[in-house]
C-alpha cells in the first residue's frame, strides 16, 4: 500500500480541478415554474461545480483537509487552493446556500447535509487562519442543517437502509460528530433518540445479501458505525457483537466488487463501496476486539482481526479510480479515498 503522503498532491489537484469545473453538472432540482430553470450557479454560488452539489461540498471539505497536512506547507497548489476556497465560501455565498436549504427543506437530505456540516467542522478546527475565517462564514449553512435535522427526525417513521445517498445512518453519524463539535446538544439528543428508535432492536445483520450493483455504502456497517457513537460502552458490548455476528472475513460485504464498466456512473459507486467499507471496518474492528478482550471472547477477537485483513484489498481499486480520467469516478472518490487512508494511518499507530 503506497504512503499517504503520495496522495496529497494528486488529491489536491483532483479537488481543485473539480471545484472549478462547472460542467457537466447534475442539478437534481424540483422546478416549480419556468423561473426555476436557471444556471446552477445562480442558485448555488459556492457549490455549482464538481458534477453535483453534494460532491462539490465534500470536494471542498477534501481540499480543506489536505491543506492541514505537512505536505501542503509551501506546496505549489496551496495559494490557489486558499484563493478558490475563499472565493467560493464567502459570507455572501454561504448565506445564499443556506437560504436555498431553508426554501427547499428536504433537498440533499441527509447526505448533502452531512457534508455541509463536515465542511464547517474542519474549517472551524483548522490550524490555518484563513480557513478558520471561512468556518465563520459557513456557520450559517451548518446551523441551517442542524435546524433542519431537528425538525425532520421526529417525523421519520423508518430509516432508509439503501447503500446510497439517502442512507439515514451514514448521514446522521456525520451530522452527530459535527453537532458535538458545535455543542448543539439539541441535535445530539435528536440524533441519538432517532438512532435508538430506528436501530436498537436490530440483530444479526445479513451481510451476505445486502450488496446491490450501485452501492457505495454498506447499510449494515453504516448502522453499526452510528450505533457505536450513540450507545454507551455497556450497551455497545452487547449490541455490536450481536449485530455483526454474521460478518466474517469471507463475507461478500468485505470483498471488493470488480467494476466491469468504469464509464457507468452508477456502477462506479462500487469503487467507493470498497473505500467506505474499509473505513468502517477500521473503526469497528478495534471496538469488537476490545469487547472480546474484556469478555474473554476469543472468537470475537479473531473475527475483528480477520476483518482487518480485508482492508487493503477493499481500498486498492478505489485508490486507483480516485485519480483516473473517468469523471464519473474522479468527481467524488478522492474524498472517500482520503478518509480511508487517514483511518488506515491511525489504525497502524
Amino acid at each position: 500500500m503506497p504512503q499517504i503522503d503520495d496522495y496529497v498532491r494528486p488529491f489536491a489537484e483532483v479537488a481543485l480541478s473539480n471545484i472549478t469545473r462547472e460542467y457537466p453538472f447534475a442539478s437534481h432540482h424540483l422546478a416549480r415554474s419556468l423561473a426555476d430553470i436557471v444556471p446552477a450557479v445562480e442558485k448555488h454560488p459556492a457549490f455549482a461545480n464538481s458534477y453535483d452539489w453534494h460532491s462539490s461540498v465534500h470536494m471542498h471539505y477534501l481540499l480543506v483537509s489536505l491543506l492541514e497536512t505537512e505536505e501542503a506547507h509551501g506546496a505549489s497548489w496551496r495559494d490557489r487552493a486558499l484563493e478558490v476556497l475563499s472565493s467560493h465560501l464567502s459570507e455572501e455565498n454561504m448565506f445564499a446556500e443556506a437560504a436555498f436549504l431553508r426554501e427547499n427543506p428536504s433537498w440533499e437530505r441527509p447526505y448533502g447535509w452531512a457534508w455541509a456540516v463536515e465542511l464547517n467542522r474542519v474549517l472551524n478546527a483548522s490550524k490555518v487562519s484563513e480557513l478558520r475565517a471561512l468556518g465563520a462564514n459557513s456557520q450559517v449553512l451548518a446551523d441551517r442543517v442542524f435546524d433542519l435535522v431537528s425538525a425532520w427526525l421526529p417525523k421519520v417513521a423508518e430509516p432508509v437502509r439503501h447503500g446510497v445517498h439517502s442512507n439515514t445512518a451514514f448521514g446522521l453519524r456525520r451530522i452527530l460528530l459535527g453537532a458535538r463539535a458545535a455543542d448543539r446538544h439539541d441535535v445530539i439528543d435528536a440524533i441519538a433518540g432517532a438512532a435508538r428508535r430506528f436501530f436498537a432492536e436490530d440483530a444479526a445483520w445479513n451481510f451476505v445479501q445486502e450488496r446491490s450493483g450501485h452501492d457505495f455504502l454498506s447499510p449494515g456497517l453504516c448502522e453499526a458505525d452510528l450505533m457505536a457513537e450513540v450507545l454507551t460502552e455497556d450497551e455497545s458490548a452487547t449490541w455490536l457483537p450481536t449485530f455483526l455476528s454474521e460478518l466474517s472475513p469471507e463475507s461478500p460485504a468485505l470483498t471488493p466488487v470488480k467494476v466491469l464498466d468504469p464509464t457507468d456512473g452508477q456502477q462506479s459507486h462500487l469503487y467507493g463501496l470498497g473505500l467506505s467499507v474499509a473505513a468502517s471496518v477500521m473503526r469497528l474492528a478495534p471496538k469488537l476486539e476490545s469487547i472480546g478482550e474484556n469478555t474473554g471472547d476469543d472468537d470475537l477477537m479473531a473475527q475483528a482481526k480477520g476483518m482487518l485483513t480485508r482492508v487493503d484489498s477493499l481500498m486498492a481499486p478505489g485508490l486507483e479510480a480516485a485519480v483516473s480520467d473517468e469523471y464519473v469516478s474522479s468527481h467524488w472518490l478522492a474524498t472517500f479515498a482520503w478518509e480511508a487512508l487517514i483511518q488506515r494511518v491511525g489504525h497502524q499507530h
